[in-house]
């Protein structure tokens, strides 16, 4: 087994490469034309610091702290940057967790991501030629063993708690009613989901009300309530897209107005446009084989879709996540439905604004 200080080294001449071939890259040097930003990445664990910059055209990269102060700055530890750097795991979704400390301009940081893919393919060369195969973990080895352990003791997390209180959340801002609407999580590493149960008071829900099923709805528990009747939309959006974690179905007043009025959802506030399209999907009979299929079609990557009589649906990384995007959907049918009442139509944000935070919303979902 390597040492911390061989782990070390082995990181350290992987960056060094990776520097060295993004200062000769020419997509790299094109991208750099006309632009100045300075990147700092930081190996928290094992004390390491690398900087890649674009200025006027050409790329400079290296390790330690960089010559000029730096508009984009990244903390983690080497596995999450090796993570990141090799197209594993997302840099959103691992500052959104926690793993990545990030600060900076946001816009700035949102510009360099258009080479991200160019830095993958420079890093991923660099790791090849010192030997480290794809595979192979950048984690200091202290903490491999307990990490192995920890895994293979591990079962899936119980996410029905966090169920019922999201299931409150949403009664209690009238999203969800009495008996309309339902939330799921998607069981890890397993094809199965907890769903909520069919006609039962939302207002007094517990955890041990909710209902595990296999994606093809079969109920996996025996003295449980009947699963919710749209468990055919949950289960065919999480057999079309794995990356999908939770999804929730609403009743919400104001999305349902927007809908059944066939006005556009528009990107009225930096939240808003967020979302690429909000599609609209036609009335066909809830808890239907055609209804999910119509859902699926309609959303294909996208969080979110309208049911022209019947709600809205949100797919989503995490339960929290799709929470947090159903509220931004309503407030912001609220306000399209208030400036059309008042007879104004509702003002946009700027082309080029709403371009760069789609391109947000895009790394968030």
């Amino acid at each position: 087994m390597e040492t911390e200080h061989a782990i070390r080294n082995t990181v350290e001449e992987i960056v060094r490469r990776f520097c060295e071939k993004a200062v000769a890259d020419p997509a790299l040097r094109e991208f750099a034309a006309r632009r100045r930003v300075m990147t700092h990445y930081t190996m928290t664990d094992l004390g390491l610091e690398f900087y890649i910059g674009f200025q006027d055209g050409e790329v400079v990269a290296g390790l330690g702290a960089p010559p000029t102060p730096a508009e984009v700055r990244m903390k983690a530890t080497a596995e999450v940057l090796d993570g990141i750097l090799t197209g594993r795991l997302s840099g959103q979704k691992a500052a959104m967790s926690g793993k990545l400390s990030f600060s900076g301009d946001v816009r700035t940081a949102m510009g360099v991501q258009r080479v991200q893919g160019d830095l993958i393919r420079l890093y991923s060369a660099a790791r090849e030629e010192a030997g480290v195969a794809q595979a192979d973990s950048l984690r200091p080895p202290q903490d491999r063993a307990g990490v192995a352990q920890a895994v293979s003791l591990r079962t899936p997390e119980d996410p029905r708690a966090e169920m019922v209180r999201a299931i409150n959340e949403l009664y209690q801002l009238g999203l969800i009613t009495a008996t309309g609407g339902n939330v799921s999580v998607r069981v890890e590493e397993r094809e199965e989901c907890w769903i909520t149960p069919s006609q039962l008071y939302k207002g007094d829900l517990r955890p041990e009300l909710m209902v595990r099923i296999d994606l093809a709805g079969n109920v996996l528990d025996e003295g449980v309530p009947a699963p919710s009747s749209e468990w055919p939309m949950h289960t065919a959006i999480y057999r079309a897209r794995p990356e999908v974690q939770a999804v929730v179905h609403a009743h919400a007043p104001y999305a349902t107005i927007l809908a059944l009025s066939g006005l556009s959802f528009l990107p009225i506030t930096t939240e808003a446009a967020f979302f690429r399209e909000v599609p609209v999907v036609p009335f066909i009979m809830p808890g239907t084989k055609e209804l999910a299929e119509a859902v699926v079609k309609a959303m294909g990557r996208t969080p979110v879709c309208l049911l022209q009589n019947h709600g809205v649906v949100v797919a989503a990384t995490s339960l929290r996540r799709a929470c947090n995007i159903l509220e931004v959907v309503e407030r912001t049918a609220q306000l399209i439905w208030g400036c059309y009442a008042v007879g104004k139509k509702p003002p946009t944000l700027p082309k080029e604004v709403v371009r760069t935070l789609r391109e947000v919303g895009e790394m968030m979902a």
